[in-house]
C-alpha cells in the first residue's frame, strides 16, 4: 500500500502548543524555569538561530574510565589500583593524604605509559617528592588536579612540565549552580594562559542529576574555553574534561537506585562530550567505604555504556536539538557575564566571598525543593525503602566552609 503524504496537513505551531497544554494541563506560557540556575525560556520555540556544536571534535566520542584511589595506606592503594586496572579502568585518580608518601609502593606494578594518572594533593609538602620521583618520560601521562580557590604555589608544577587539571568538582558538591562552577574554573584557567600551553590545561567538573542541564554545562564549558583561547590568539586543542559523579542525590537506604542515577548522569556527561568519567562509589562516605561491590558497579557502568549503548559512535549527539542548544546558549551568556566580572575584580578573596553568598542561596533553594518533594528522589524522599539499613553516612568533606550537600544525610541529621 502506498501512502500519499500530501493528504496530511502541514504542522501548525500554535495547534501543537495547544495540544501540549491540553495533554499536560499546562497553564500560561510553556516555559522552562530553573530558579537555582537563573534560567528561563520558552521551550516550544519554532526555530534556532544558533549552533553551539563542538566542531573541534571531529572524531567519534570515546571516554576514559576513571577509578578513584584514596592513598591513605600505600600498599592498600596500590592493590586497589591494580584491581581497578584489571577491571578495565584506564585512568587513575589518586588523592594523596598529608602524610609522607612512599611513591615506589604506590606505583608498584603500574605502567604509567599505558594509562593516564590524575593526582590531587591535600598538602603541598608531598608535591615536590612526587616531582622528584616521576621520570621525565612519564610526565605527559600525568595531570595535577589544581583547586582554583586554594592559595598555593603552582610554579613547581609548571616548571616540572606536568599537565594541569582545574578542579570544579567540590563547588558542585557543596551546591553551587552551573554559572558559579564554570565561571570560577574558567577564571583560573585563563590565568594559566601564557604560563603553559593550552593543551596542558584540562578541567574536572561535578555532574548532577538534571540530565539536559548537565549536558549543556559540558557543551558550554567547551565552547567558552575555545572562545577564551581565540581571544588570546592561542591554538585550540581538543578540550579535555573529566566528569565526576558525586553523592548529592545518592542513597544508602536504597542503594540500588544509585545505579540508575549514576547511569543517567554518565550518559548526560558523555553526550555533552567529556573526555573521561569518574563514577564514585555511593558508599565512599559511609560506614562501609571499602565495599568493593559498589566500586565495581561504578566501573562497570562505563563498560556497559561503551559496549551496549553506541555512545562511542556519535559525537555531540544533542547538537541541533532546541533544548540542548538553548540551554547551552543561556549558560554561555550567564557564565561569560560572571567570568568578565571575576576578571574585573581580580581579588580572589572577594570572588570567594561572592561565591559564598551565592552558595547560601543555591543551597537553600535546593534543600527547599527537596524537602517539598519538588525535587523527587526515589528511595530518599519518594517511595522510601522500608527496610532498616545498617549502613550510615559518615563525615563528608568540607569546602569553603560548607559540607558536601547530600540530601539523604540531611534527613538523618
Amino acid at each position: 500500500m502506498k501512502f500519499n503524504l500530501d493528504n496530511f496537513n502541514a504542522p501548525d505551531l500554535e495547534a501543537w502548543r495547544s495540544k501540549i497544554k491540553a495533554e499536560t494541563k499546562a497553564i500560561g506560557n510553556l516555559s522552562y524555569k530553573n530558579e537555582v540556575e537563573g534560567i528561563e525560556f520558552d521551550h516550544t520555540q519554532k526555530t534556532l538561530d544558533y549552533d553551539f556544536g563542538t566542531q573541534q571534535d571531529s572524531e567519534p566520542n570515546d571516554w576514559g574510565i576513571t577509578a578513584y584511589i584514596p592513598v591513605l595506606d600505600e600498599k592498600t592503594a596500590n592493590l586497589f589500583a591494580l584491581k581497578c586496572l584489571s577491571q578495565g579502568a584506564n585512568v587513575l585518580y589518586l588523592n594523596i593524604s598529608a602524610k609522607p608518601t612512599d611513591w615506589n609502593t604506590v606505583f608498584k606494578g603500574i605502567h604509567i605509559e599505558y594509562i593516564h594518572i590524575i593526582i590531587a594533593f591535600e598538602q603541598e609538602s608531598e608535591l615536590q617528592t612526587f616531582i622528584d620521583f616521576i621520570p621525565k618520560s612519564a610526565k605527559e601521562h600525568i595531570s595535577i588536579s589544581i583547586d582554583p580557590l586554594r592559595t598555593y604555589d603552582i610554579k613547581p608544577v609548571l616548571e616540572a612540565g606536568f599537565k594541569l587539571m582545574v578542579n570544579g568538582f567540590h563547588l558542585e558538591q557543596i551546591g553551587a549552580n552551573s554559572i558559579d562552577q564554570l565561571s570560577t574554573i574558567l577564571y583560573f584557567a585563563e590565568s594559566l594562559i601564557g604560563k603553559t600551553e593550552p593543551n596542558n590545561i584540562s578541567f574536572e567538573i561535578g555532574i548532577g542529576s538534571n540530565f539536559f542541564l548537565e549536558l549543556a554545562k559540558v557543551r558550554a564549558l567547551k565552547w567558552l574555553w575555545r572562545h577564551i583561547l581565540l581571544k588570546n590568539n592561542k591554538a585550540i586543542p581538543k578540550t579535555s574534561i573529566l566528569g565526576r559523579m558525586g553523592w548529592t542525590n545518592k542513597s544508602l537506604k536504597d542503594p540500588d537506585t544509585n545505579i540508575l542515577r549514576q547511569t543517567t548522569e554518565s550518559i548526560s556527561s558523555i553526550s555533552g562530550g567529556v573526555s573521561a568519567i569518574l563514577i564514585h562509589s555511593s558508599h565512599t562516605y559511609s560506614l562501609e567505604p571499602n565495599n568493593w561491590f559498589y566500586k565495581r558497579l561504578a566501573l562497570n557502568i562505563s563498560h556497559i555504556l561503551k559496549e551496549e549503548s553506541y555512545l562511542t559512535k556519535v559525537n555531540d549527539p544533542m547538537r541541533g536539538a532546541y533544548l540542548s542548544e538553548k540551554m547551552t546558549f543561556v549558560l554561555i551568556q550567564n557564565c561569560w557575564s560572571q567570568f568578565r566580572k571575576f576578571i574585573e575584580i581580580e581579588d580572589k578573596e572577594v570572588i570567594i566571598n561572592q561565591l559564598k553568598e551565592s552558595l547560601e542561596k543555591t543551597r537553600a533553594l535546593k534543600s527547599e525543593a527537596f524537602e517539598k518533594a519538588e525535587h523527587e528522589l526515589i528511595g530518599i524522599n519518594l517511595f522510601k525503602n522500608a527496610k532498616e539499613q545498617k549502613n550510615k553516612w559518615s563525615n563528608v568533606p568540607n569546602y569553603l566552609g560548607f559540607d558536601y550537600l547530600i540530601f539523604e544525610k540531611g534527613q538523618d541529621a
